[in-house]
């Protein structure tokens, strides 16, 4: 199963004006067991891309596919079968419990007239709270968690639902350092398991952790719509001179002896200026 995007552009309002448009001519492929990442600065349209593919924004232009299906020409609970979407700031019921919470995970799999887990929902329920640090929280009221743990706990909702592809808008936004860890330690298992993730994140090293695609937004000189600056894999996307265009900084890369992996150093332009200025005195 692939979920595809073609010639997709997005704008909001109800006239979906190309000429208002965030992000245009936005093309991908995400097959099942791939993980994407999006990255771009700061108002590159990451996060209404995001929404596009996750049926939160129509098209102004262009479609969204899964299995060669267009996502609008699908029924909501059809649609939450094969994709659960994770955003960066989630209105939560603070009256209910995390359990509760994750429990709405099963939704879109049980009868309309019934809510009540069975046996294996159960177990499924359990094992998502686990796989995201939640276990013995079950019974705390959402309005009682940190920052943190609500944006686990809408993880082990999305995990609980079963998907065919993972959505993640920012993930490790809210997390501590060991909480990122395993959030790509969950986003690789995920992997494994078949399951496609699209995910925005800054951090260039956790991206290289995980990526099989990069699709790196900018927009041009001119200002305007944001669009591919480049789609491919980590060592051809995060290039220095690439990161320099759409970020404005410079880049050092370095091989960590340890692990053998690569080590993205984002650096200021100026700290740049200001080292070549020594150099050359």
């Amino acid at each position: 199963m692939i979920l595809q995007a073609q010639e997709l552009a997005l704008s909001y309002g109800t006239k979906k004006n190309l000429a208002d448009a965030i992000v245009t001519d936005i093309s991908l492929n995400l097959e099942a067991g791939q993980v994407l990442v999006i990255q771009g600065p700061n108002g590159s349209g990451k996060s209404t891309l995001m929404k596009g593919l996750a049926r939160q924004l129509k098209a102004a232009r262009g479609s969204v596919s899964l299995g060669g299906k267009d996502i609008w020409q699908m029924n909501i609970a059809e649609f939450a079968r094969k994709i659960a979407y994770v955003p960066q700031k989630l209105e939560l019921p603070w009256e209910m419990t995390v359990l509760e919470l994750i429990a709405l995970g099963r939704n879109p799999h049980q009868k309309w007239w019934s809510t009540a887990l069975t046996t294996s929902e159960r177990a499924l329920v359990h094992g998502a709270m686990a796989r995201c640090g939640l276990d013995g929280m079950g019974q705390r009221r959402v309005n009682q968690l940190s920052e943190g743990e609500k944006q686990r706990a809408t993880i082990a909702m999305a995990l609980a639902q079963e998907p065919h592809f993972i959505l993640l808008d920012e993930p490790t936004a809210n997390l501590d350092f060991r909480y990122q860890l395993e959030l790509i330690a969950i986003i690789k298992e995920l992997k494994a398991q078949n399951i496609g993730v699209a995910a925005i994140l800054h951090d260039l090293n956790l991206c290289a952790r995980i990526a099989d695609q990069v699709l790196l937004l900018g927009k041009a000189s001119g200002g305007g719509a944001s669009s591919v600056v480049a789609l491919g894999s980590v060592q051809t996307v995060l290039q220095p001179e690439q990161l320099r265009a759409v970020f404005a900084v410079d880049l050092t890369i370095v091989r960590d002896p340890d692990s053998g992996c690569d080590i993205y150093i984002p650096r200021s332009l100026s700290d740049s200026h200001k080292n070549s200025s020594k150099d050359r005195a």
